[in-house]
C-alpha cells in the first residue's frame, strides 16, 4: 500500500488531470459522410483550476476541440457567447475563439452537445496554400436558445439551434456566428376547464398538449461541405386541436379524440446544403408556429 505522502501526491495528480465524463449522447456513434466530414458527440470534461475551482467544458474524445458556454460575472447579464478552444499539436496553449449567439431577453443559452469536424481542405471557402493553416480543421458548433412563458392554464417553452462555423483562412481565423438557425424543441400545455360544461365538452381533457422535437445529422452521400439532414416530429393532444382555434367553439370532444397524434405537416425532413455563407433547405419549412413558439 502506498505511504501517506505517496497517496497525497497521487491524489494531487489526479485532481490536476482533466476528467472526461461522457455525456448521454456520447454513447451514440459518430456519423461520417462520403467527403470525410464527421459529426461527433462532445463529452463533459472537468478540469481542476489553480484556485480550486472546477472548469466544465465539452470536448471531442481526442481533446483537440472543446466548447462551453462562456460564463459571465455574477452580476453580469445572461451568457450569449460560446467559447471554442482548439489544441494544436506541438503547442502548449490552446487557441480560443468566440461565437456570438442571439439570446433575447428572458431566454437562456445552452450548448449543442455535438460538433461537425470538416474534412481536410473543406470549409474555408477560399484557397489556403499555407501548409500550417491548411492542416487545421474547420468545424461547426452550436448553441441552443430556450424561451419560456406561463399561461393561466399552463405554460410553454421552445428552443432554437444556432450553428456557427470556425474556419482557418490563409493568414487568419474567421468565425461565422450564424450559418443556420432552426427550430429545435417545443412543449406547450394550454387551456383549462372553468365549469362542468367545459369539462363535459372537453370529455375531461381540459388541457391541450403540443410537442415538437428535431434532430440533425449528416447526409452520407455529401461531397465537400456537409449536407445536413433535419428531421422533426410534432404531436398534439387531443387529436385535431390547434392553438389558433377556440376549442370550445368546436363540437364536443369524443372518446376517440383522447389520443396523441402526430401532425403530418409539422413532422417533416429537409436537407440543408451550403451556399453563399449559409445552409439552405431543399424546400421551404412549413408554418409550425403552434409548436415552435412559446
Amino acid at each position: 500500500m502506498p505511504s501517506i505522502p505517496v497517496r497525497a501526491a497521487l491524489c494531487a495528480a489526479l485532481l490536476a488531470t482533466p476528467l472526461l465524463v461522457l455525456a448521454q449522447s456520447s454513447i451514440l456513434p459518430q456519423q461520417r459522410d462520403a467527403a470525410g466530414n464527421v459529426m461527433e458527440p462532445l463529452g463533459q470534461v472537468l478540469e481542476q483550476g489553480g484556485q480550486g475551482e472546477v472548469r466544465t467544458q465539452y470536448c471531442t474524445l481526442d481533446r483537440v476541440w472543446c466548447v462551453r458556454v462562456q460564463p459571465v460575472a455574477e452580476d453580469g447579464d445572461r451568457p450569449t457567447t460560446l467559447e471554442v478552444s482548439e489544441r494544436v499539436a506541438g503547442e502548449s496553449e490552446a487557441h480560443t475563439y468566440h461565437v456570438s449567439i442571439d439570446v433575447p431577453q428572458e431566454s437562456e443559452l445552452s450548448l449543442w452537445p455535438w460538433i461537425v469536424r470538416l474534412a481536410p481542405g473543406i470549409g474555408s471557402d477560399e484557397p489556403v496554400t499555407d501548409p500550417q493553416q491548411r492542416a487545421h480543421q474547420n468545424v461547426l458548433v452550436g448553441g441552443i436558445v430556450k424561451f419560456s412563458t406561463m399561461y393561466s392554464g399552463g405554460g410553454a417553452d421552445a428552443s432554437t439551434l444556432q450553428l456557427a462555423r470556425v474556419r482557418h483562412l490563409q493568414d487568419d481565423i474567421q468565425v461565422d456566428d450564424d450559418v443556420l438557425t432552426l427550430p429545435w424543441l417545443g412543449n406547450a400545455m394550454i387551456r383549462a376547464c372553468f365549469s362542468e360544461q367545459d369539462m363535459k365538452q372537453r370529455a375531461g381533457a381540459c388541457h391541450d398538449e403540443y410537442g415538437f422535437s428535431a434532430r440533425l445529422g449528416l447526409d452520407p452521400v455529401a461531397e465537400g461541405m456537409p449536407v445536413l439532414r433535419y428531421q422533426t416530429v410534432a404531436t398534439r393532444f387531443p387529436a385535431g386541436v390547434s392553438r389558433f382555434e377556440d376549442s370550445l367553439a368546436k363540437g364536443p370532444l369524443k372518446k376517440k379524440d383522447l389520443r396523441t397524434e402526430q401532425d403530418p405537416v409539422c413532422s417533416y425532413t429537409r436537407l440543408f446544403r451550403f451556399g453563399e455563407g449559409m445552409f439552405h433547405p431543399d424546400q421551404a419549412l412549413p408554418d409550425c408556429a403552434g409548436y415552435i413558439e412559446p
